[in-house]
């Protein structure tokens, strides 16, 4: 439960599908993860956190809003999009239920990095490091978002080739940081 103006917003996780009706869908996210496992995660204000954001006017479908918010945030493109949450939200009252969607995907593409008003930078992670520093309103969630998205995504065939790019360091708006 998250605490909100005048009571309480409980979240209720519904499993990875079948996705809601695309006008109730209020925002959607990403784990995006590269061939060799780690996270590409953006660098906010709040902190280290899984690309993802609001739903746009003329946006049709949760994948669109995906693929944008990756492209944003941390300038990645995505292979096939997976299932993993579907959180219901009563935030709006009982009877006006709104939804938020995980998915995961492996990075196709990493170009290079472009500071926006989204994300200040990217930083590619390992998984346990991420939620380790994860400092968002609920560290059990995203645990356990990110445990499900590992378990989703399909494996790694060998020898595939991986992102353009792939990079430890953090990057900001002048390339690496040191």
């Amino acid at each position: 439960m998250r605490r909100r103006r005048g009571g309480t917003t409980t979240l209720t996780c519904l499993g990875p599908s079948p996705d809601p009706p695309f006008e109730q869908v209020t925002s959607a996210s990403v784990v995006a993860v590269t061939d060799d496992g780690r996270l590409v995660v953006a660098e906010l204000t709040r902190g280290l956190d899984i690309p993802g954001g609001h739903v746009q006017r003329g946006e049709s479908s949760i994948d669109e809003t995906v693929r944008r918010e990756a492209w944003e945030e941390v300038r990645a493109r995505l292979g096939v999009l997976h299932p993993v949450e579907v959180i219901e939200s009563d935030y709006f009252g009982a009877d006006d239920r709104t939804y938020m969607v995980i998915r995961t995907a492996r990075v196709t593409e990493l170009a290079p990095w472009e500071s926006t008003h989204e994300s200040a930078g990217r930083v590619l992670i390992e998984p346990e490091e991420f939620l380790r520093r994860y400092r968002g309103g609920d560290p059990a969630l995203m645990r356990h978002l990110v445990t499900a998205a590992l378990a989703a995504i399909p494996a790694i065939p060998a020898l595939r080739p991986g992102p353009t790019e792939v990079s430890s360091v953090r990057q900001g708006p002048d390339g690496p940081l040191r």
